[in-house]
């Protein structure tokens, strides 16, 4: 389940980020890539143990904190550190999958979740399409600054050709409380039909049902 969160940042939030990372000491991304993706990865990163990588990223976490949507639709159980990365003309992220289990300061966790926040105003850049490929076809995402997409870690994806001007974003990986995406996609399309129905019927009686049977799976399939 590809997820867009339209607005996580607000677009004068998004580019005052993208002011604050002007002149950074990015580094070439293909440093952190491992096997044969670092055949297809043409794009800088700022190190996460920089400072700036983890004040930036302590914005970005404190609006995810805070936003329905994301919570939703990750039932997050651990977030890695935002990783800041540009891709200037010509740079491009070929197709890939991304790591199942990742390392932290504290251990491993298992990737169930990827996400992209978009930063740059896609006015200033041509290009840089992200794409994911399934079973289900082709799906493209651009996102206005401020925007993010959450999608399975098992996604074949990519990140075309930049055209034009430079793309800023800033990516993520998560382990869900809940593992099996069958089951938060099921979590996620109740929450969305019980936040539409108190909008008009709080305290109905099938609101409330309908919040028990969510709060009852949640219960029922998460992890902690």
């Amino acid at each position: 389940m590809l997820t867009v969160i339209k607005g996580l940042l607000e677009a004068t939030a998004a580019k005052e980020l993208v002011d604050a990372l002007s002149g950074a000491p990015f580094v070439d991304g293909a440093a952190t890539a491992q096997g044969a993706t670092k055949t297809v990865k043409h794009s800088l990163q700022l190190p996460v143990e920089h400072a700036l990588s983890q004040k930036l990223g302590r914005v970005i976490l404190a609006r995810l904190n805070t936003s329905d949507a994301f919570k939703a639709a990750a039932v997050p159980h651990t977030i890695l550190p935002l990783r800041f990365c540009r891709y200037d003309v010509d740079m491009a992220y070929g197709t890939h999958l991304d790591l199942p289990i990742m390392g932290t300061p504290s251990g491993s966790i298992r990737t169930d979740l990827s996400m992209t926040v978009f930063l740059t105003d896609p006015n200033d850049y041509d290009g840089g399409v992200l794409v994911f490929e399934s079973e289900y076809g082709t799906k493209s995402v651009r996102g206005a600054a401020g925007d993010a997409v959450i999608y399975p870690s098992s996604l074949l994806h990519r990140v075309e050709p930049v055209t034009r001007g430079s793309r800023m974003v800033a990516i993520s990986w998560m382990q869900s409380m809940v593992r099996d995406p069958a089951a938060r996609k099921i979590l996620f399309d109740i929450v969305q039909v019980a936040s539409k129905l108190e909008q008009t019927a709080a305290n109905s009686p099938e609101s409330l049902l309908l919040r028990q049977a969510h709060y009852n799976l949640l219960r029922m399939w998460a992890d902690q």
